[in-house]
């Protein structure tokens, strides 16, 4: 009996002092990165879009132009936010940081990659979901959302997997 308890104790003390291994959830693990991105589009003057708005790249102009509903004369980059996507949570971008007045909630749905992501999307403005769509993210390539009016012009709201970030940055 008594070798039965110190065995025991001496079992009870090892298990102690070894340092516990935390359980890690694989539906937190991050596969990928969403960036969102708000553009202010007008034919009008651009700066209502207001001060911190920037020029947005010819690149990304031309492209929007290509799309008839996204035509306009100018544009600019009202914010940006990348957020990570998980395996099987829902996470939620904030592009207009610390405003709530657009936000777009995600989450990945099926076989998702860093390259390539089939993911719910929604999009909030002013607290109230004006969409909610399945899309299948692919590269670099974004989803353009054509959202309310706003100062003159329409918001243009992209999503897109963001680019994988460069070891050793």
């Amino acid at each position: 009996m008594m070798k039965r308890r110190g065995f025991l104790l001496s079992l009870a003390m090892a298990l102690l002092a070894t340092p516990s291994q935390a359980v890690e959830d694989p539906g937190r693990a991050v596969i990928g990165r969403l960036l969102v991105s708000v553009y202010h589009a007008t034919d009008g003057d651009p700066k209502v879009a207001g001060e911190r708005a920037k020029k947005v790249p010819d690149d990304v102009a031309e492209r929007l132009r290509k799309e008839d509903k996204l035509r306009f004369k100018n544009y600019r980059l009202l914010g940006e936010d990348t957020e990570p996507l998980f395996r099987s949570y829902e996470n939620w971008a904030q592009p207009l940081k610390p405003s709530d007045e657009v936000l777009v909630r995600f989450e990945a749905q099926g076989h998702a990659t860093r390259k390539s992501a089939p993911v719910d999307l929604e999009l909030w403005i002013r607290r109230q979901k004006i969409i909610k769509t399945d899309a299948k993210l692919e590269g670099s390539t974004p989803l353009y959302v054509l959202g309310p009016e706003w100062r003159g012009g329409r918001l243009i709201i992209a999503v897109a997997l963001a680019p994988a970030a460069k070891k050793g940055s």
